[in-house]
């Protein structure tokens, strides 16, 4: 009789271990599933951005459309959807952060985004303007043409709206490592209206001279845009995937990841990026495009 009672304990103890484990197995499923779907909800962020800190009166409008970080694939909005949100939103220009393509090789899944994106923007007369990210070093500037995206290779260009003008310059990222980075030039520095820089990693303020005890006329720039760090992609406390898993110097050293920030006397926004890397998941850190109102 015994046999029978511990034998019975220990089925019963088998099985409530068997329903234990097929609980969690399936949170981890839910989960993940959160997670793609997560990957999925891109947020159209619209903010207004005062890069010199003057009132509204005192100000001209700049409407730019920003996104960065789509990695082919990664990006699981459509190209569509992306143009329709800037063209709604009035952008007078598009800018792209950097990080179009994922592969080693260069797939059509990977340039189809622009294309079309470029293309439906292209019907109301919005210009879409990239730089290149540590994804993109096999792109080539007819790549990009062909496209119909204009890129900017550690080069700048006057921006010209319906009613202001401002300076582009844009830095170009490399593959990987000690980044070459791009130089700011004399020429850009000293325009006379607002400057901004669009380049891949925000990492790049380190390549610029520490500002924080100059005078805002002295500034190499006025504003900096940037992507790359996916703010995290998935964020863990303490932002611990920075710590462990990547040397981005800004995310590790300031917990700067995302979102408007002032560092090193320099003022920029950091995209959480559109799309994804290896894996199509995010957790606490969705994907988003932007509408910025500058007013300059």
């Amino acid at each position: 009789m015994h046999f029978f009672e511990a034998a019975a304990t220990v089925f019963s103890l088998h099985i409530s271990i068997l329903h234990i484990f097929l609980i969690l197995v399936a949170l981890g499923l839910l989960f993940i599933a959160f997670m793609v779907l997560s990957a999925a909800m891109v947020k159209v962020d619209r903010r207004d951005i005062y890069p010199k800190n003057k009132v509204p009166k005192d100000t001209k409008e700049v409407r730019i459309g920003f996104f960065s970080d789509t990695h082919g694939i990664g990006c699981l909005r459509s190209p569509k959807w992306i143009a329709k949100q800037f063209i709604s939103g009035k952008c007078d220009i598009v800018l792209f952060g950097g990080d179009c393509v994922h592969h080693k090789n260069v797939h059509d899944t990977d340039t189809r985004m622009f294309t079309e994106v470029s293309a439906i923007l292209k019907e109301k007369n919005i210009d879409l303007i990239a730089v290149h990210g540590n994804h993109d070093w096999l792109l080539e500037k007819e790549d990009y043409d062909k496209m119909g995206v204009k890129l900017l290779e550690n080069n700048w260009s006057e921006i010209h709206t319906s009613d202001s003008a401002f300076a582009l310059c844009g830095i170009a990222d490399s593959e990987r490592g000690n980044r070459p980075w791009g130089k700011i030039s004399e020429e850009f520095s000293k325009y006379a209206g607002f400057r901004l820089v669009l380049v891949h990693n925000p990492d790049f303020i380190y390549s610029l001279t520490d500002a924080t005890d100059l005078a805002a006329s002295d500034l190499p720039c006025d504003y900096i845009l940037s992507g790359h760090l996916h703010g995290g992609q998935v964020h863990l406390p303490g932002n611990l995937e920075f710590v462990f898993f990547r040397k981005d110097r800004i995310a590790r050293e300031e917990g700067i990841l995302c979102g408007e920030y002032t560092f090193r006397g320099y003022k920029g926004f950091i995209s959480k990026g559109t799309g994804t890397g290896a894996l199509p998941i995010r957790f606490m850190a969705r994907p988003e495009i932007h509408i910025l109102k500058f007013h300059i």
